[in-house]
């Protein structure tokens, strides 16, 4: 054992032992890990550990690590090293590549930094792009220039590099056409950190819909080994609504924020390349209205309720036991 790799070692034994849920679920999390190679994560532990024992020294080898090596134009998530979280191979499939992506993207730069200026106006201008209405003030090709602004920012802001986490459109189509969509994604697909604000008030959003093959030409031009993957503790900040899905699942598996207990509610996750988007992506835009309840007891309730579906999906009574 290296002294990089003790150091986190035992970093991650003292968070386990914390009375803080966040801080013991995101220790968890790196043990529960199994899709990881040992090439990776040897690489991760000698060129990029902790400078100290304590969480913040963590956080800080992990953040260079992942603007090293995660948050660039070819992301090794999508290299050999990396093969083992591949999707299977199907998903790319000729068949495979028609299948269609969504993803809830924050609109909170969009909105400040192009025209639009307002989720009202954004909506508005959607829906005479898509010539669901008409506006003397506003004609069609002022709608696409407008959309075509909200899809730089989108594309251009500080968290544009980064891989993105995706789920499939046809398992998630009750949730995505009910009028209240924002909020049902926001649990499905565990995305609490889109919040509203006491300064800015609801958090608006964006739906957003592409195909596998749109991933994968862009793949096949960077020339990445697989333009999809399970999404890994190294993939990302560490972070308590994110668990593992053991390796029998072919997808991640998201953590339902609002605590139905229903193992089918688990949505499956990919993680894929970033593309452009452009106006066509745009499928609708809304607002998350309230904030996810994640207290500590709640939380740790629904990381325990996940881990036992976990289980129980996978046949692995052993998944998760430390």
């Amino acid at each position: 054992m290296t002294p990089s790799h003790a150091t986190l070692s035992h970093l991650l034994d003292d968070l386990l032992g914390s009375s803080d849920v966040v801080l013991r679920a995101r220790a968890e999390n790196v043990r529960f890990e199994e899709r990881v190679s040992q090439q990776r994560w040897g690489c991760y532990e000698a060129e990029h550990p902790p400078a100290g024992s304590s969480y913040e020294d963590w956080l800080e080898s992990h953040k260079d690590y992942l603007e090293g090596l995660v948050y660039t134009a070819l992301p090794e998530t999508f290299l050999s090293v990396n093969s083992e979280a591949a999707l299977p191979a199907a998903v790319t499939s000729d068949l495979g590549e028609g299948q269609i992506l969504i993803r809830v993207e924050s609109l909170d730069y969009a909105l400040g930094e192009s025209k639009v200026g307002s989720l009202a106006n954004l909506e508005n201008v959607l829906a005479i792009y898509n010539n669901q209405r008409r506006d003397p003030n506003v004609t069609a090709g002022d709608a696409k220039a407008l959309l075509h602004e909200v899809c730089r920012s989108l594309n251009q802001n500080p968290y544009a590099v980064r891989p993105r986490f995706a789920a499939f459109a046809q398992e998630l189509a009750e949730d995505s056409e009910a009028h209240d969509w924002p909020l049902r994604l926001r649990d499905r697909l565990g995305l609490a950190h889109l919040a509203p604000t006491n300064a800015f008030g609801p958090h608006p959003v964006a739906l957003m819909r592409y195909t596998v093959k749109d991933v994968a030409e862009h793949a096949r031009k960077l020339n990445a080994n697989h333009p999809l993957a399970v999404p890994t503790v190294l993939d990302a900040e560490p972070y308590e609504i994110f668990h593992p899905s053991p390796r029998e699942q072919n997808y991640g598996r998201t953590l339902d924020l609002a605590g139905a207990g229903d193992c089918d509610r688990l949505a499956s996750e990919v993680l894929h390349l970033r593309i452009d988007y452009a106006p066509s992506n745009l499928w609708k835009v809304g607002a998350i209205t309230t904030r996810a309840d994640t207290s500590s007891e709640r939380l740790a309730r629904l990381r325990s309720d996940h881990l036992a579906c976990l289980q129980l999906l996978s046949d692995r009574d052993d998944f998760g036991i430390l």
